[in-house]
């Protein structure tokens, strides 16, 4: 326990940090904001027709825990999962990695350019979707694997859908060796989509949910609906991730460029694209470019810092 306490300390450290220099925490804390998924967190077990009642995850367990008597609770809980990420992911870094070095270097550079972790907004199952995607990144077993992304895919079933498909392109093409084939893996990911969608449609029968797919409002929206919101704020629309991310997101793809890994380095920029395509057909901005990216992103840094010498210290 006391190996794994200086990285989990130093994640709790940098995620409170990060936590409350959010800009409107305040304001979101206090005000009844986004209170749909706490309204839906209530009546989980009755009919349902809100395209958002693909997310059961976190509002069924905000149900079993009691944290959707009252609003307050219920961002609490979100809070909890937010600042749990990056101490949670520390520790399972450094197990992967065995190595407490590596695994610093990821909770900094993972923490500090993840805006996400800083920009969040209250109330949506955003964190446990990430906290879920993440934790299988550093799974050593296809079981536990798909114990992990079956969940995710349960607590936001469209964007954590899009994420595993690029990450699948990734471990495909991956330039680090894994614990598990490439097939293996990837294979997991794909039974796990197919795992949350059957649990999915087997909770819609039983409790007599008729919900239109988020495919189907993007559509009705049309296409110039998102094009005129993208003309309205060009820049803050490339912006979106944030500096420190995007100069890191290709600085690392440089550098396997420069080691010809060429396929991964065309699946890491269809990464990006398909990220921002998500951005480009929503309207909730930062955090459906974060949740699509987040298990992406991470495989990318590990790999970086797997493929770049290190110190040997004692593990």
């Amino acid at each position: 326990m006391k190996a794994y306490a200086p990285i989990f300390l130093t994640g709790l450290g940098l995620g409170s940090l990060l936590f409350f220099a959010n800009p409107w925490l305040a304001a979101d804390y206090q005000s009844e904001s986004y209170s749909w998924f706490v309204d839906f967190s209530r009546s989980i077990f009755q009919p349902q027709s809100a395209y958002y009642a693909e997310s059961i995850l976190l509002p069924l367990v905000g149900k079993l825990i009691g944290a959707s008597k009252s609003i307050i609770f219920y961002k609490a809980f979100c809070a909890a999962l937010i600042l749990s990420i990056l101490p949670i992911i520390g520790v399972l870094a450094q197990r992967y990695f065995q190595n407490f070095y590596k695994a610093l270097i990821f909770v900094l550079l993972f923490g500090l350019t993840f805006h996400y972790l800083q920009f969040f907004i209250l109330g949506f199952p955003d964190p446990l979707t990430i906290l879920l995607l993440l934790a299988a990144i550093f799974q050593r077993k296809a079981s536990v694997i798909m114990c992990l992304v079956t969940l995710a895919m349960l607590s936001h079933f469209s964007m954590a859908a899009i994420g595993v498909f690029a990450l699948i392109g990734l471990i495909w093409t991956s330039p680090i060796k894994v614990a598990i084939s490439a097939r293996k893996y990837c294979s997991s990911l794909l039974i796990s989509l197919l795992a949350g969608k059957f649990i999915l449609l087997s909770w819609y029968w039983v409790f007599h949910y008729q919900l239109q797919s988020r495919l189907n409002w993007a559509l009705e929206k049309g296409y110039p609906f998102f094009f005129e919101r993208y003309q309205a704020e060009t820049q803050g629309f490339w912006l979106t991730p944030g500096i420190p991310f995007l100069a890191l997101y290709f600085l690392m793809t440089a550098y396997f460029l420069m080691q010809k890994k060429y396929a991964f380095v065309f699946l890491v920029l269809l990464t990006l694209v398909i990220a921002y395509t998500a951005l480009f057909w929503t309207v909730d901005g930062l955090r459906v470019f974060a949740v699509v990216i987040s298990a992406p992103y991470a495989y990318l840094l590990v790999s970086f810092i797997n493929s770049i010498p290190f110190w040997k210290v004692t593990k």
